[in-house]
This record gives structure tokens, C-alpha cells and sequence, in this order.
């Protein structure tokens, strides 16, 4: 009896998690409505960063902030130049969260590193 129930419980569960459309169960999805989200052109690295990081961007980037992983910051540039290098030595190893924002105020991306 108890293998009779868990089949029928199982069978309901998969027929339900593939009728859904989307992950977060709304039907539609950007490709079949024609909404596409642009992904941001930038990318981090080094990752793993040993002394620093460099930001190659083809977005107008005013701001490259540098925040632990319970979310305090502890550094920021400003007047981001194009494939510049900033310096992360000071920082102890670990993760963090490079946030990166447009002269809009506008968060562009935000990444996760890891400083070895």
C-alpha cells in the first residue's frame, strides 16, 4: 500500500514539475514573448585575484565597488578607466562581491571573486 501511494505521489509530482514553463511557474518566457535581457559586457579577472583586478567593459562604468560576503564594503574606485588595474593586495584571501555601476547609478553587474 505504501509503494502504491508513494508512485502515485511521485508521478503526480513529476507531471506537475514539467508542466510548468518557466522555473518560477509564470507561463511565457523571454524567448517565446520576444523579450530578450541584454547581459552585461563585462567580465572580472583575474579569478582567483592574486594583487588585483582588472574590469574590461564596453559599458560606462563609473564605480567598481568591492563588498565581503555578508555585504560590507570595503573598497570602491571610482572614474573606472577601461581595462585599468586596481589594487586588491590589501585584501585578506577569501570570496567577494565586485558590484559595478553605470554614471546612471545603475548596477550593471555584480560578480563574485576569489582572492587567493
Amino acid at each position: 500500500m505504501k509503494k502504491i501511494l508513494l508512485a502515485i505521489l511521485f508521478s503526480f509530482t513529476m507531471f506537475a514539475a514539467f508542466s510548468q514553463d518557466s522555473p518560477s511557474g509564470v507561463e511565457g518566457s523571454s524567448s517565446s514573448q520576444g523579450v530578450l535581457f541584454e547581459q552585461p559586457s563585462i567580465s572580472i579577472y583575474p579569478n582567483p585575484a592574486t594583487n588585483f583586478i582588472s574590469v574590461n567593459n564596453d559599458e560606462n562604468v563609473k564605480t567598481i565597488t568591492i563588498f565581503n560576503l555578508v555585504g560590507r564594503k570595503l573598497k570602491s574606485f571610482q572614474n573606472v578607466q577601461k581595462n585599468a588595474h586596481y589594487d586588491v593586495s590589501d585584501l585578506p584571501n577569501g570570496m567577494y562581491l565586485v558590484q559595478v555601476i553605470n554614471h546612471s547609478n545603475k548596477i550593471i553587474t555584480t560578480q563574485r571573486i576569489s582572492k587567493r
